[in-house]
C-alpha cells in the first residue's frame, strides 16, 4: 500500500497582493530618503566645533560705505520663515576682525529702527548671499557719514567689536557691520555659527522614522510574495 501526497494548492496571486507589494515598496523607498537624512544629520552633528557651534570659514567683507547691513532676517515661525525659527538656529555667534587699525563693530537690532538710523547714512544693503563660494550682493544707498557712532545706539539686542552672541528669538531683525566710530570703508574678516539645535532633533526623528518605515513595509511586503500553500488535498491510498 502506497500514500501519495499531492502537491499543495498554491496561492493565487491577487489585486490584494500586488497592493501591499506597492505599497510596502513605497514605505521602503520613504525608509531609506530618511536613513540617508539621519546620516547626513549625524555627519553634521561632528562639524559642531568645540563650543557647539556650526560655523562658516573666515569670510572677507568689505564696503567703501559707512556701513554694510543684512535688512531683514525675519524670525516669525510661520510659513517659510519657520525655517529661521528660534528652535532652529539656537545661539548665534559673529566674530569679525578688522583688516586695519579701525575697530569693526557688529550689532543686530530691530529692522525698523536700523532702517531709521541709516536712513541718511551711506550704505551697502545685502541683496543675496551665495555660501559656496561665499559671495554678497549688494546695492549701494547713497548717505552721508552716521552722526553718532553705532554703539551709542540704545536699540541693539547684541552688538560688540569683536564678536557677538545673541539667542536667536522672533522678530524682524537687521545685522549691521561698521566701523566703530562711523567712518567710511568697512574692510574685515566675518565668521558666522549657530548652534542649530533642530539638527539633532531631525536627525533622531529620521532614523525613528526610517526603522518604522522599514519594519512595516517588510511587514506588507513578505506575506505578500511568500507562496504559501492554502490548503494540502486528502492523501490517495493504492
Amino acid at each position: 500500500m502506497t500514500t501519495t501526497l499531492p502537491p499543495p494548492v498554491q496561492r493565487p496571486w491577487s489585486g490584494v497582493r500586488t497592493l501591499l507589494v506597492i505599497v510596502g515598496g513605497v514605505l521602503g523607498m520613504v525608509s531609506l530618503i530618511l536613513f540617508a537624512i539621519g546620516g547626513a544629520g549625524l555627519w553634521a552633528q561632528q562639524q559642531r566645533d568645540g563650543n557647539g557651534y556650526f560655523s562658516t570659514g573666515t569670510e572677507h567683507v568689505a564696503t567703501s560705505s559707512s556701513a554694510l547691513l543684512s535688512p531683514s532676517l525675519d524670525i516669525n515661525g510661520v510659513g517659510p520663515d519657520a525655517f529661521y525659527t528660534d528652535d532652529f538656529l539656537g545661539k548665534v555667534r559673529i566674530d569679525i576682525r578688522s583688516d586695519d587699525d579701525t575697530p569693526v563693530f557688529v550689532g543686530i537690532g530691530p529692522a525698523a529702527e536700523v532702517a531709521t538710523y541709516l536712513n541718511v547714512v551711506g550704505h551697502d544693503e545685502v541683496t543675496d548671499l551665495d555660501v559656496d563660494p561665499f559671495k554678497l550682493s549688494t546695492t549701494t544707498r547713497a548717505g552721508d557719514r552716521p552722526a553718532a557712532a553705532p554703539a551709542e545706539q540704545s536699540f541693539w539686542v547684541a552688538s560688540g567689536t569683536e564678536s557677538l552672541d545673541w539667542t536667536a528669538t522672533g522678530g524682524d531683525w537687521a545685522v549691521v557691520i561698521m566701523n566703530a566710530d562711523g567712518s567710511p570703508n568697512v574692510d574685515a574678516e566675518l565668521s558666522l555659527g549657530a548652534t542649530l539645535p533642530a539638527v539633532e532633533g531631525i536627525t533622531i526623528g529620521a532614523l525613528i522614522g526610517a526603522v518604522l518605515l522599514l519594519i512595516i513595509a517588510a511587514a506588507l511586503i513578505v506575506p505578500a510574495v511568500a507562496n504559501r500553500p492554502t490548503r494540502r488535498p486528502q492523501a490517495r491510498v493504492t
